[in-house]
C-alpha cells in the first residue's frame, strides 16, 4: 500500500507482516481523522461518484441540493411567463419582466412614462438557483464575475416579486455573488482571490463531496481494490457524516443550514470548512434572535431542532438524518416516515401520545408535524413557507411584550460557547454594514472588539465620522501588516479628507497587493483625475487603467462613467458620448453620467439635450452638489 491505507481484502500470501501491518494503523490512526481533511486530498466532482454509487447518484440528482444550481432550460419551466410576469418597484420607477426569446432566458428591466419606454435594458439568464420547492431566482455571469438578478419565482404563492432584499435596496444587476452565498449553492468553487465575485469554475448544484468531503484519495484506493468493509469498520478514505460525532453531523449540514453571520478566522475562508471539521475552527456564525422566538431564517433548520426538547433529551441521537435522506427529494417522501420518528419515541402504550382536543386530532389526522413543527413564513425570505424544526408544543404568545420589545436583537454564537470576543465584536461590525445601519449596533461593535483589531477599530471609526482616528488606526496596522484591505481603507479616509494625493498611492498600492480587485484600480484611476486636475500625463495614466478593466468588464458603469470623464476633459466628444451613454444603459439614474452627459451637451450645442439631462438628474437626485453648477450653466441657454 503506497499510502499507509488499511485494506480488508488481503490475501493469505501476505502474511502475518501484512496483517500486522493493517493492525498498527488502525490502532494508531485517529479515530475521526479522515484522509479528506487532509489539504492535498483533492475535490474530483460529483460525476467521479456516479460509477460505484449509480443508484445514490441517480436519487440525489433528484433532491433540491442536488437541484441547487442549474442553466434555464424550457423543459424544466415551472415560472409563469406572459403580461402577468410583471413586477413593479415603485421606488425606482422600474418595471421588470421576464420572458423567454428561443432558448434564452432574459430579464427585461424599463421604465414608462405615459405608454412610452424610457429606458430598456434586457440582461441574460445564465443560472438558476434554488430547487423550485419553494424560489427560484437567477444569477448572470459576465466574463466569470457573478452577480444576482431583481426579481424571483415565489412557488408558493405562484408570483413574481423582488428578489430577497430588494423590495428596500433595489441594486439591480450589480449585486455580487460572494463566496460565502456561492459556497451554500455550489459544490467545489474556484473563486478568484480579492475580485469578490468572479470564479473560474462553479459546480452545478451541491454535489457529493459537500457532505461527503473530497474523494480523490477515495477514488483512487476504490481503483487500486483497496475495498473496505463498513459494516465491520470505518472507511476513512471518505467522511460518511452518519460516523461522525453529533457535533460534526450537524456541522456538515450547518455549513449551509445555519442563518446567521459569518465571521472567519484570520487567513481563513468558508471554503476552508472540510466535512469531519468543526465550523468553529474555519468560522463562527452569530444568529440574530429578536423578541418573537417563533421568527426563523430561512435556513435556521438545524439551529431550531438543537433547540427542541426533543433534540436535547435524545442525548444527541435525533439528528438531522434522523428524517433526513439527503440521497432522496422530500417531495418523494412519503409524510408518514417523519411522523413514524416521532412514534418511534412517543408511545401510545407509555401515555396518550396527543393531549390536544378531540377535534384538534380529528382534523389533524394524526400529523404531529402540522402542530408541533408549525407551517409558515420567514423572517428574511418573503413569500416562503417552510415547517419551523424547533419542535415544541405550542402555546399563546404575549403580544403585546413583543410589540413592546420590537426592536430587541441580540447575536447569539451558534458554533462556539461562550464566544470569543473579537469574533462577536466583528459580528455586530458586520450586522451594522450588511443589514442595519443602526448606532446602537456600531457601538456595540466598538465595546466587543478587542483593542488589537485595528482594522475593524478603523471602519468603526470611519462610520462613526471620525476619520482622523481611523486614520490613526490603520497606519499603526499598517506598521504591523500591509495588507491590500488596510491600504484600501486608507485611501478611502484620505479621500475623505481630500488628501487626494496620498489616497492615490494608497490605492496603487492596494491595486498592486491585490490585482485581481476592480474597485482598487477604479479607485487609483479616479483619485490621481481628483489629486492632479488638468494634468494630462494623470488623465493618460487613469485613460490606460481604465480601459484595461473596461475590456475585462465591459458591464460595469463606473469604468464607462470614467472613461467619459476622460474624453469629456480631452475634447473627444464622441468617445465622451460613446461612453456616457453605455453608463447610462446600465444605469439610467447614474449621478455622474447624467452630469456629464448634461455638461457634454451643452458644450457640444445641444442646450435643449442638456436641459434634459439636467432635469433627469433633478428628479432622481434633488441633493445632487452639482445641479447648481449645471443651472448656472445653462442659465444663459437658450430654450
Amino acid at each position: 500500500m503506497t499510502i499507509g491505507y488499511p485494506s480488508i481484502r488481503i490475501g493469505y500470501a501476505a502474511g502475518l507482516l501484512a496483517i500486522a501491518a493493517v493492525c498498527l494503523i488502525r490502532c494508531t490512526k485517529a479515530p475521526d481523522h479522515f484522509v479528506s481533511l487532509d489539504p492535498q486530498t483533492a475535490y474530483t466532482g460529483m460525476e467521479s461518484c456516479q460509477p460505484c454509487h449509480q443508484k445514490i447518484y441517480a436519487s440525489y440528482l433528484g433532491t433540491g441540493m442536488g437541484q441547487s444550481l442549474y442553466k434555464p432550460d424550457t423543459a424544466r419551466i415551472i415560472e409563469q411567463f406572459g403580461p402577468q410576469a410583471l413586477v413593479y418597484h415603485a421606488a425606482t420607477d422600474l418595471y421588470y419582466q421576464p420572458w423567454w426569446s428561443g432558448n434564452t432566458l432574459l430579464i427585461k428591466e424599463f421604465r414608462l412614462k405615459g405608454t412610452d419606454t424610457t429606458y430598456l435594458r434586457n440582461e441574460r439568464v445564465d443560472y438558476i438557483v434554488g430547487s423550485g420547492h419553494q424560489t427560484r431566482s437567477y444569477l448572470m455571469e459576465r466574463s466569470g464575475y457573478w452577480y444576482e438578478m431583481p426579481v424571483t419565482w415565489y412557488v408558493h404563492r405562484q408570483l413574481w416579486d423582488m428578489s430577497p432584499g430588494y423590495a428596500d435596496n433595489n441594486t439591480r444587476f450589480s449585486r455580487e455573488i460572494g463566496e460565502e452565498c456561492m459556497a451554500c449553492h455550489t459544490g467545489a468553487i474556484q473563486y478568484v482571490p480579492g475580485s469578490k465575485n468572479k470564479y473560474t469554475s462553479v459546480a452545478l448544484g451541491i454535489d457529493c463531496e459537500k457532505c461527503h468531503g473530497p474523494g480523490s484519495v477515495h477514488i483512487k484506493l476504490m481503483q487500486e481494490g483497496h475495498l473496505v468493509d463498513v459494516g465491520e469498520t470505518t472507511d476513512y478514505s471518505i467522511v460518511n457524516p452518519a460516523k461522525l460525532p453529533v457535533e460534526k453531523q450537524f456541522d456538515v449540514c450547518q455549513q449551509c443550514h445555519l442563518q446567521g453571520i459569518a465571521v472567519p478566522h484570520a487567513g481563513k475562508s468558508v471554503r476552508d470548512f472540510r466535512p469531519g471539521m468543526r465550523l468553529s475552527e474555519v468560522y463562527e456564525v452569530f444568529v440574530e434572535e429578536k423578541a418573537d422566538p417563533d421568527l426563523f431564517g430561512i435556513a435556521s433548520h438545524a439551529e431550531r431542532l438543537q433547540q427542541s426538547r426533543c433534540f436535547i433529551a435524545s442525548a444527541g441521537k435525533l439528528t438531522c438524518i434522523t428524517c433526513h435522506d439527503p440521497h432522496k427529494s422530500v417531495g418523494l417522501t412519503a409524510t408518514d416516515t417523519h411522523i413514524k420518528q416521532c412514534q418511534g419515541c412517543h408511545k401510545a402504550e407509555q401515555a396518550p401520545l396527543c393531549k390536544a382536543p378531540t377535534a384538534t386530532q380529528a382534523t389533524m389526522q394524526g400529523n404531529c408535524i402540522s402542530c408541533h413543527m408549525p407551517e409558515g413564513g420567514t423572517r428574511d425570505i418573503p413569500h416562503v413557507s417552510f415547517h419551523d424544526h424547533r419542535i415544541r408544543v405550542l402555546k399563546p404568545r404575549d403580544t403585546t411584550s413583543l410589540a413592546a420589545a420590537a426592536d430587541y436583537i441580540r447575536l447569539r454564537c451558534a458554533t462556539q460557547v461562550p464566544p470569543a470576543t473579537g469574533p462577536e465584536g466583528l459580528a455586530w461590525l458586520q450586522y451594522y454594514e450588511q443589514q442595519d445601519r443602526d448606532p446602537r449596533w456600531l457601538a456595540e461593535a466598538a465595546r466587543q472588539l478587542p483593542a488589537t483589531d485595528l482594522y475593524a477599530r478603523a471602519r468603526v471609526a470611519r462610520y462613526q465620522q471620525a476619520p482622523e482616528e481611523a486614520l490613526v488606526l490603520v497606519e499603526e496596522a499598517l506598521r504591523e501588516n500591509t495588507s491590500a484591505d488596510l491600504l484600501f481603507l486608507k485611501g478611502e479616509l484620505l479621500e475623505e479628507v481630500s488628501r487626494f494625493e496620498e489616497a492615490y498611492q494608497a490605492y496603487l498600492a492596494a491595486a498592486k497587493l491585490q490585482p485581481e480587485s476592480a474597485d482598487a484600480a477604479i479607485k487609483t484611476a479616479v483619485v490621481l483625475l481628483k489629486a492632479r486636475p488638468g494634468d494630462a500625463a494623470a488623465l493618460q495614466e487613469s485613460y490606460a487603467t481604465l480601459e484595461s478593466w473596461r475590456v475585462r468588464r465591459p458591464f460595469d458603469a463606473r469604468i464607462l462613467v470614467n472613461l467619459g470623464f476622460i474624453a469629456l476633459n480631452q475634447q473627444q466628444w464622441t468617445q465622451a458620448e460613446r461612453m456616457l451613454a453605455g453608463a447610462l444603459s446600465l444605469d439610467p439614474d447614474y449621478a455622474q453620467a447624467l452630469d456629464n452627459m448634461a455638461s457634454l451637451q451643452f458644450v457640444t450645442g445641444h442646450s435643449q439635450a442638456a436641459r434634459r439631462y439636467r432635469d433627469q438628474l433633478a428628479q432622481r437626485h434633488p441633493a445632487y452638489p452639482g445641479l447648481a453648477r449645471l443651472d448656472q450653466l445653462l442659465a444663459g441657454s437658450a430654450l
